[in-house]
């Protein structure tokens, strides 16, 4: 919280360290003063190493204090506030607005902590989130208290550059990827020359060398160093000085630290011409470091980007109409108004309309609807469906990311951004752990000192180095990764790793019916309908997408010819969820085929008798009026037991909550050994029971779209995946209620994995910190045991067991590799 304003007509005495005002601060005292105990220990620390000049650079490079950068006007981003770019990158949420930006300068997880101050230090910022993985960084803000381009210059400010996503973006990206391998191959080279020189040196010690020799060495190699301290260490430098301007300890400022400290003593030693020189350990730091680093941020970034997705989706040539011939272009070049060409079974490569032709779609990519659906001219299709018959001729209306599968991968990109509960846990946790290693650095050097100056330097180095706390960060985010990308392959689409974690904590789990516990391939078992209903009947449930609806339709198909129930004139027609459907008659009639409700009237006998044997009852009713009866059977499905089982030998509660008659539910229930099986819950009711119990929902992600919001995790079955992701935290592909129980059982080991990474990353720095600070671990040990932390992490990530292959179906090909895009914290 910010320190309070000073009262009017009082002189303002701005904090040494980041300029706000200081509390009771005294104008006549000379001395720094400070608004809190925190600015005074950095200030300190920062006088102690010899950084006193970070505030007369800060003063002349006119750099404002922390909370008040983003309130100035920033020229080289005052496009981000031109109507033209809002129209083209940025999105409304109510009073705010939302953007994505790829930001330069992120190379490890610290940033990801960083970016989570921005609500904090910049006024109007109410939400910012970066992808580590892909350097974007996604901000909601309120531009009624601050513009774009101001929070973009903030950015700058602190060491990231941001640019609109798009191919300016993929293109500095590139860049950013070719100047990083340059510096890295740059610094093995300065490094390697100074060990040269370094050699001789330690020759000259063992057998003799003439002063001006050693005094020749070692200028020369001060001089060889200096690209590394000053260039080749800039990252480093970056990420302390932005943790420092937002006041938090990033995990960059003991590094920092550690090589201006060596190289300055090295300096002094030089000039001085007595003394030990470190050119050698700090040119060999900076370069394993950078080695380092360059090995995770690849590591991490192994996953598809959306345009990749889009790619692996969608073909990469298609045939464009061109005059009278027809041409093959790249997807690129397809723009609105073209008319493609899709034959059999290629995939539809854009939205649009066809125009001639004919044939079925297979459109189980994003509907989840099993049976091929006609195609005409008129109907509009979608990019990423199957043409599984005949040829389509179709006019473009969308390509790309704004196609609906283009929308439905930003859906699942955007989700991406939700960071699991344990990972900013992990984040706090390396603050702290930052915090407490400077603190031991500032003792042990003080101990040393007294006990072997000699020493004292390269103690307090290997320290600051070998306790970075950089895997204490991946162990988190790269262990939830890994299990969300195996739990893809198994056919389990969790939509963030914040799922992977609450999936793992699921205590009780409830149960749609239809379509999850049974096969949900209804047919109608009795049957007490006057004929001259049976085509409206048929007539109205065509209209409906429900199970139930579609084994009416089968029915009344079986008793009236397709002319006749083609002949029904239907309007409002209207379904109603977890009821039914209505519409009205020609005649003025209005006809509702849904649940019974209370009375049964005269078909009172049948249905008890069908109830019996776990049917369904299903009314028809004229004006409110029941008319006619309907019993429906649905089959449990195979292993359905098995499965519920398996959830208990976890702990797991099991229940039902179905939109049927409640007599069916328990018929369900005691078949499957679950004694709290509740139906006639409409979709408000089974919310509501989810609000009061908690635990997890497993329904079809349409009707049970309430219930599975209100859920602490919602797993969706037998629906596409476009509805499923809209609705629900974890997308099970197979409609088996054993991916339930699988996806629970990953989930616990994932997070068995992120718990012993953890206990892993935090003893290692433990004992190693302990090391160096006895001074059994030299600068140069320290600088290839760091990496070496964080990929051990990385190997354990990868070799530990969570989520077990099975014969997923397409969404393992297609989508699991959507669900490592957020690799970073």
């Amino acid at each position: 919280m910010s320190p309070p304003a000073a009262a009017e007509g009082t002189a303002v005495v701005d904090c040494a360290h980041c300029g706000l005002p200081v509390p009771g601060g005294d104008p006549a005292v000379e001395a720094p003063q400070f608004c809190c105990n925190g600015c005074r220990a950095v200030y300190d620390m920062l006088r102690g190493a010899g950084l006193g000049d970070f505030y007369t650079l800060r003063a002349r490079m006119g750099e404002a204090p922390a909370g008040i950068a983003a309130d100035r006007p920033t020229e080289v981003y005052a496009r981000y506030d031109d109507p033209a770019f809002a129209e083209r990158f940025v999105r409304d949420a109510g009073a705010a607005r939302e953007v994505e930006l790829h930001v330069d300068g992120v190379h490890c997880t610290a940033c990801v902590w960083v970016m989570d101050q921005l609500p904090r230090v910049v006024p109007g910022v109410e939400q910012a989130r970066l992808d580590f993985g892909r350097q974007r960084l996604w901000l909601r803000w309120d531009p009624a208290r601050v513009e774009l381009s101001n929070v973009a210059g903030f950015l700058h400010g602190i060491g990231y550059a941001s640019r609109p996503l798009g191919a300016e973006a993929d293109a500095a990206r590139r860049r950013a990827d070719r100047g990083e391998l340059i510096r890295m191959a740059a610094m093995l080279a300065v490094a390697g020359n100074v060990m040269l020189l370094s050699f001789a040196l330690y020759a000259g010690a063992f057998s003799g060398m003439e002063p001006r020799f050693v005094r020749f060495f070692e200028w020369l190699s001060l001089i060889l160093a200096l690209p590394a301290i000053t260039w080749g260490a800039l990252p480093f430098y970056r990420g302390a000085w932005a943790g420092l301007k937002l006041r938090v300890a990033h995990i960059d400022l003991p590094i920092a630290l550690g090589v201006l400290a060596s190289f300055t003593a090295s300096a002094i030693n030089t000039v001085r011409g007595s003394g030990e020189v470190y050119f050698d350990s700090v040119t060999a730091l900076v370069a394993l470091l950078l080695v380092g680093r360059f090995i995770q941020n690849r590591g991490q970034r192994a996953a598809m980007n959306r345009a990749e997705l889009l790619s692996a989706l969608t073909p990469d040539v298609v045939r464009r109409r061109e005059g009278a011939d027809w041409v093959r272009v790249g997807i690129d070049d397809v723009v609105e108004g073209d008319v493609l060409r899709v034959e059999a079974d290629e995939t539809l490569p854009a939205d649009g309309v066809v125009q001639r032709g004919g044939g079925h779609v297979d459109q189980r990519l994003l509907t989840g609807e099993s049976r091929p659906v006609a195609a005409r001219p008129g109907d509009r299709v979608y990019a990423g469906t199957a043409c599984v018959g005949g040829h389509l001729e179709l006019r473009v209306e969308a390509a790309g990311a704004g196609s609906r599968l283009g929308r439905l991968i930003e859906l699942i990109d955007r989700a991406d951004g939700q960071r699991a509960p344990i990972v900013r846990t992990a984040d706090r946790l390396s603050g702290w752990f930052v915090a407490a290693v400077l603190a031991l650095a500032a003792a042990g050097g003080v101990g040393w000192a007294i006990v072997d100056p000699t020493r004292a330097f390269d103690v307090v180095v290997a320290l600051l180095v070998v306790s970075c706390p950089c895997a204490l960060g991946m162990a988190t985010p790269v262990a939830l990764a890994v299990a969300r990308k195996r739990a893809a392959d198994a056919g389990i689409v969790m939509s963030s790793t914040a799922a992977v974690e609450r999936l793992a904590g699921i205590e009780r789990v409830w149960f749609d019916k239809t379509g999850t516990l049974t096969e949900g391939r209804m047919a109608v078992a009795g049957a007490w309908v006057p004929h001259a209903l049976r085509a409206a009947v048929g007539a109205l449930e065509r209209r409906s997408s429900h199970p139930i609806g579609r084994a009416i339709a089968a029915w009344a198909a079986e008793g009236a010819s397709d002319a006749e129930i083609e002949a029904v004139a239907l309007t409002e027609v209207e379904e109603i969820a977890g009821r039914g459907i209505q519409a009205r008659l020609g005649d003025g009639r209005r006809l509702f085929v849904g649940a019974v409700g209370d009375a049964a009237g005269p078909f009172e006998p049948q249905l008890r008798a069908a109830l019996a044997r776990g049917q369904s009852p299903v009314a028809v009713r004229i004006d409110g009026r029941l008319v006619g009866a309907l019993a429906l059977g649905d089959r449990l499905r195979p292993g359905a037991r098995e499965a519920i089982d398996a959830l208990r030998a976890e702990g797991v509660a099991v229940g039902v909550l179905s939109g049927d008659h409640p007599a069916v539910a328990r018929a369900v229930g005691e078949a499957l050994g679950i004694g709290d099986a509740r139906g006639g819950q409409s979709p408000e009711a089974k919310a509501a029971v989810l609000a009061e119990t908690g635990g997890a929902m497993v329904g079809d992600g349409f009707n049970d779209a309430p219930a599975l919001r209100a859920a602490d995790v919602g797993l969706a079955v037998h629906g596409g995946a476009e509805v499923a992701l809209q609705v629900a935290d974890v997308y099970l592909s197979r409609p088996d209620p054993a991916a339930v129980a699988a996806a629970l059982v990953g989930a616990r080991r994932a997070m068995t994995v992120v718990r012993r990474g953890l206990g892993v990353s935090l003893v290692y720095n433990a004992v190693f910190a302990h090391l160096a600070l006895m001074g059994l671990i030299s600068p140069l040990v320290a600088a290839i045991l760091m990496p070496l932390s964080s990929i051990s992490v990385i190997a354990h990530a990868v070799a530990a067991p969570s989520f077990r292959r099975t014969s997923a179906r397409w969404v393992g090909p297609c989508l699991r590799n959507v669900t490592i895009g957020m690799i970073g914290p």
